[in-house]
């Protein structure tokens, strides 16, 4: 069952959010009407982080809690898993072949007789962990003949590529919490700023500076929906 990030985090999140938006939103004002206009701009900020308050709270608090395994918990079921692989004192073992790295765990190939099938056992094991395979020194080719095969099984975008190892990132799920967030802290200052720049255009036409905030409002959602594909 997925861990929902409750009430009282969804809403200090849907704050912050109501402050930065609405700071773009002052500042957007402020520079297209002067002092006179920082009444109505102050007011519009106060307006801003109520209502997103009020509408992002209970959106954000179905979704699902982020987080990463416990790295010692994972390196445990990670050797676990790949002791049936243990090939004894001077070939490839768990207890000096696989350790804790960062965030994730880290399997040395070196010693192994068969590395492939430690690679695909450990991609089996490791789902929400960064796991980084290590080359041996003395077998150069094996790093270009097992990118191929990390390639087809979890996709370039997960791969980290080093000159001596290779490093497969957990999958990154978009969900509905996680676009509204880049919505709201992208589409903001896009929005400020092509509005400022319609209205520097020509300043006698106030609708220049709303098509612009339409413009950078488009440009945002296209930048937060795109998942390079």
């Amino acid at each position: 069952m997925e861990e929902r990030v409750g009430f009282r985090r969804a809403l200090s999140a849907s704050i912050i959010l109501g402050l930065y938006s609405g700071f773009m939103l002052f500042v957007a004002i402020a520079m297209a009407m002067g002092s006179e206009g920082l009444k109505i701009a102050g007011f519009l900020w106060s307006l801003t982080i109520l209502l997103c308050a009020l509408v992002l709270t209970p959106f954000l608090a179905v979704g699902r809690k982020r987080g990463v395994t416990e790295t010692d918990e994972f390196v445990k079921s990670l050797r676990s898993g790949l002791e049936p692989l243990n090939e004894g004192v001077g070939g490839w073992r768990v207890l000096s072949h696989v350790r804790g790295e960062g965030m994730g765990a880290s399997i040395s190939l070196s010693n192994s007789s068969n590395p492939l099938l430690i690679i695909e056992k450990a991609l089996n094991i490791s789902v929400d962990s960064k796991l980084t395979f290590r080359f041996p020194k003395d077998n150069p080719n094996l790093r270009d003949m097992v990118l191929p095969i990390l390639v087809e099984k979890v996709g370039t975008s997960r791969i980290q590529r080093r000159t001596k190892s290779l490093t497969v990132v957990p999958e990154v799920i978009i969900d509905r919490s996680t676009i509204i967030t880049r919505v709201m802290m992208l589409c903001p200052p896009l929005m400020v700023g092509g509005s400022l720049g319609f209205y520097s255009v020509s300043p006698g036409q106030p609708l220049l500076p709303f098509l612009g905030a339409i413009a950078g409002a488009i440009l945002g959602m296209m930048i937060v929906t795109n998942q390079g594909r």
